[in-house]
């Protein structure tokens, strides 16, 4: 082999180093669970995504009726590392390739007094990056999908359902150890919520019982408490007896 050729192949070989060096940096890997998908629109197959029911309509539009799809908007990748968007969740939106979509149980979410949204804690959702169209004869027949399943960070809250103490009398108060900025509210209850008082402070949550249990006036059985921190929610039980 010459001198010339040689020479040849080592900068076609740092080029394409170089080249590769960049991507990674650019567009993260698709993380192991990653499922790439042709996802044909409902007049040459109607694919599904998945678990979450949602399809590309005719008008190449991502569908879902059971669910919300929210279009995050440009993306690196499946495995882009962004937070919950729940905040433009629709039914219906435009597949566009370059995309990043997040898919959510509608029954995994809930709106707080406040008007702020949160996904409950160990409830995990899709997020799908569109790569390209998918074309028969210059038409648009569906898209390659990629999508991963992702339990978001619960953000130090408590495992959901976890139940903090029991109330018996005047005065008792349960703790509960919480990082900074949450939001909570308690739900109602057939025995009444009346005679229970919620306080936050110091990182702390207090639920202290102000009146004596009555079974037919309440407070009394288990109450739900709602706690929230930024995007992520739970529900954690006190019993009063």
């Amino acid at each position: 082999m010459n001198t010339k050729k040689i020479i040849g192949i080592s900068l076609l070989s740092l080029c394409i180093t170089f080249f590769m060096s960049c991507s990674d940096d650019d567009t993260p890997n698709d993380p192991a669970d990653t499922i790439t998908l042709n996802m044909l629109n409902e007049h040459n197959g109607k694919t599904y995504l998945g678990e979450s029911g949602t399809y590309i309509n005719e008008a190449n539009n991502f569908v879902t009726s059971s669910n919300f799809i929210s279009d995050v908007g440009n993306g690196a990748g499946v495995g882009a590392n962004i937070l919950p968007s729940l905040t433009n969740l629709t039914h219906e939106v435009a597949v566009t390739p370059g995309h990043i979509y997040q898919i959510f149980d509608k029954n995994a979410l809930i709106d707080f007094p406040s008007g702020n949204r949160a996904i409950q804690v160990e409830a995990s959702y899709y997020q799908a990056y569109v790569v390209s169209k998918i074309l028969n004869s210059d038409m648009t027949i569906g898209a390659i999908v990629k999508y991963i399943p992702i339990v978001p960070d619960n953000n130090e809250l408590p495992a959901y359902k976890y139940n903090i103490g029991s109330l018996h009398y005047i005065g008792e108060t349960v703790e509960l150890a919480l990082s900074q900025n949450i939001e909570f509210f308690l739900k109602e209850h057939s025995a009444g919520k009346k005679g229970l008082n919620v306080t936050s402070a110091n990182n702390k949550l207090r639920i202290t019982l102000t009146k004596a249990p009555d079974i037919v006036n309440g407070p009394y059985g288990t109450f739900d408490l709602y706690i929230r921190s930024n995007n992520v929610f739970t529900v954690v039980e006190v019993n009063v007896k």
